[in-house]
């Protein structure tokens, strides 16, 4: 007697476990229980070199970004004070002469500076 034809044969191996919840049991026995979340000593919360900041941290925000070239004052924390005096102000002939930046110029055919967007 053919005993496989008293099974469906629709139902994948995947559906069945997925259904029963034995799939969720077998994934949580692969998984290494010391990588689940726990408590961990206090040292771990902090892991660098030092255990402990001396000072709070200024910085708000930071956004690192990865391009050919080097990145600007904005992107490396470098305070510009001469670059906030200038916000606004059309951009020094001594930067524009001689360059080719038409195609950034616009309608209004003057390039401005912008300071920085944030308190440093």
């Amino acid at each position: 007697m053919n005993n496989i034809n008293l099974f469906p044969t629709d139902v994948s191996r995947r559906a069945f476990l997925g259904q029963t919840g034995l799939g969720t049991m077998g994934l949580a026995s692969l998984l290494n229980p010391a990588l689940m979340a726990a408590d961990r000593p206090e040292i771990d919360k902090w892991p660098g070199v030092l255990k402990q900041l001396h000072h709070k941290p200024k910085i708000k925000r930071v956004i690192h970004l990865c391009m050919a070239g080097g990145a600007s004052h904005l992107e490396t924390l470098d305070y510009k004070p001469k670059l906030r005096e200038m916000h606004g102000k059309p951009m020094p002939k001594s930067v524009t002469e001689g360059q080719p930046i038409a195609q950034l110029q616009g309608k209004r055919n003057n390039l401005t500076c912008l300071g920085p967007q944030h308190d440093f």
